[in-house]
């Protein structure tokens, strides 16, 4: 008895949490908001925040943004500018680069590896070594070349042949030149130093109008502290070798896929000049169910000819741009071919992607058919916003005032005295400037900002003393403020135009969302909101 009601006793309390965990899994998926009976919930507003914010885009307070984004692209969507001819050209270039970008992710990068070191080291001993540090002497003609190899010839070392043939002021030396990648040296003089080991001397051989002997002072192939110094570069272009054959292997794995062929009678007999009629119909290729003519292949060999100049011009350069142009026709296609037909907006990562900038769009195609056409500004909106705005465009006149310096505190603090008493100014301010006060004229803003906030406080013939600047005291008279100066309204128009049409698209597009708002039925879950709110906020101080 004890067992059966332990057994029913269970059966009771997985009845009743039966409904919990069906509610809490039920919770997970409640409606942040609904919108005209459609429903986003909390993962949509991630994926809506991910794509929407910018680099310090603050936390939004509430779903109002989100909710304005849903019912300005659900308006387009019902006015089915999804038809739209711009609307369908921009969806179609966005998937196909970024369908592309998958492909090549999915089929090429990820089969990317770096090599291990031995690979890198081989190929940094074959690119970058030899590290030669020679000695060089050059001569200018035939005899002065064959003294010196005779004298060579006798056991002369290359730094005591000049002496020893008389050729001073007659040959350029060079003691040593120093640690040199063998790719430094002019090839005509590599050749000669690469058959040379060190402390063997050859030549001559020809540069420029010179005959050159060599010597190798130090040969170095290769270390450790060097190869650090180009394994990046090493690195990086191992994988673009990697990159273009696992390109070539994808593209041959499409040729198969797509029943491509190539009708090489046909591009063969495309040559450069002209292409007849009869010929320019001919399919040239043909991929899948797409056929290409002769003549797009020839009008894009001579195109390409063209862009790479006067000298490659010929015969030679139209067959090589042709057999390019095929080349590039077959991957361009294939791949773009293969990355729509996987459909990668229809899953993550790019499903999310896609679905915002299909919105994006849609309501930039709403802008443009319904706010854009209502903003306009008259040249008279233009006038009047310029005069009561006309502090905005105002400069700064001459001001001519007298300004008197001191360090002498106690001095400065009776003559400040005998101001306020409103004796004269240039007469108290003569024991600081017996020679007289100078008045100057000047623009207001060469005055630090302290002296312009006094000087604006001051009306014609006002004076003020005891101001403190660093160790010294001021005392300054305004004599005269020049009038304030207005900068031309035909120089700021064009600003002005495009702050009011900035302003009333804004205020159009604001004026928009309220009627959409009005008319909307729109509910708003705040549980489900503040529990998103929160848990964003974590995301982003972590981050």
């Amino acid at each position: 008895m004890t067992k059966s009601c332990g057994f029913l006793g269970l059966l009771l309390i997985l009845a009743l949490l039966g409904p919990v965990v069906e509610c809490q899994a039920f919770g997970a998926d409640k409606a942040l908001v609904t919108i005209n009976g459609k429903s986003f919930t909390a993962e949509d507003y991630r994926h809506w925040w991910h794509e929407w914010q910018e680099p310090d885009t603050p936390l939004p307070e509430t779903s109002d943004e989100f909710v304005d984004w849903m019912l300005l692209s659900q308006e387009a969507r019902d006015m089915q500018l999804h038809e739209n001819l711009n609307y369908r050209k921009k969806m179609q270039v966005f998937l196909k680069v970024r369908a592309l970008m998958q492909l090549k992710a999915e089929e090429v990068d990820i089969r990317k590896t770096i090599p291990p070191r031995e690979e890198l080291w081989q190929a940094y001993r074959e690119r970058f070594t030899p590290i030669l540090n020679l000695r060089m002497l050059a001569v200018t003609d035939e005899e002065q070349a064959h003294v010196v190899r005779s004298f060579l010839d006798r056991g002369i070392t290359l730094d005591k042949v000049v002496a020893a043939a008389g050729l001073k002021g007659l040959a350029e030396e060079l003691e040593a030149t120093g640690p040199l990648r063998f790719t430094r040296i002019p090839e005509s003089l590599r050749e000669l130093a690469l058959q040379l080991k060190v402390g063997e001397v050859g030549g001559p051989a020809s540069f420029g109008h010179s005959r050159y002997f060599i010597e190798i002072l130090d040969r170095n192939d290769g270390t450790d502290e060097d190869f650090e110094t180009v394994k990046q570069m090493l690195i990086q272009d191992a994988l673009k070798r990697q990159e273009y054959q696992l390109t070539l292997e994808l593209v041959e794995q499409l040729k198969n896929d797509y029943a491509v062929e190539v009708y090489n009678e046909v591009i063969e007999a495309i040559q450069p000049g002209t292409i007849d009629a009869e010929l320019a119909d001919k399919v040239a290729v043909r991929i899948d169910q797409t056929e290409v003519p002769a003549k797009v292949i020839f009008d894009a060999a001579a195109k390409a000819q063209k862009l790479r100049g006067q000298a490659r011009t010929g015969a030679e350069d139209f067959l090589s741009s042709k057999t390019r142009v095929v080349s590039d026709l077959l991957v361009q296609t294939l791949t773009s071919m293969e990355a729509l037909a996987r459909h990668y907006e229809e899953s993550p990562p790019l499903k999310h992607t896609y679905e915002f900038y299909a919105q994006h769009r849609l309501i930039k195609e709403l802008e443009a058919t319904i706010i854009q056409p209502q903003v306009k500004v008259a040249e008279s909106d233009i006038s009047v916003y310029y005069r009561e705005n006309s502090n905005d465009y105002a400069r700064e006149g001459l001001v001519e005032l007298a300004i008197v310096k001191t360090r002498e505190r106690e001095l400065a603090a009776k003559l400040h005295d005998r101001l306020k008493a409103g004796e004269d100014f240039f007469v108290v301010m003569k024991p600081i400037a017996p020679a007289g006060v100078e008045v100057k004229k000047l623009p207001l803003q060469h005055l630090s900002p302290q002296l312009q906030e006094e000087v604006g406080r001051l009306s014609d013939g006002q004076v003020v003393g005891g101001i403190e600047e660093g160790e010294e005291m001021l005392f300054i008279k305004l004599v005269r403020k020049g009038e304030q100066e207005f900068v031309p309204l035909e120089m700021v128009k064009e600003q002005i135009r495009e702050q009011l049409l900035t302003d009333r698209f804004a205020q159009l597009r604001t004026d928009m969302i309220k009627q959409l708002r009005q008319r909307s039925v729109i509910k708003t879950n705040r549980s489900v909101w503040k529990k998103l709110h929160k848990a964003l906020q974590k995301e982003e101080s972590r981050s």
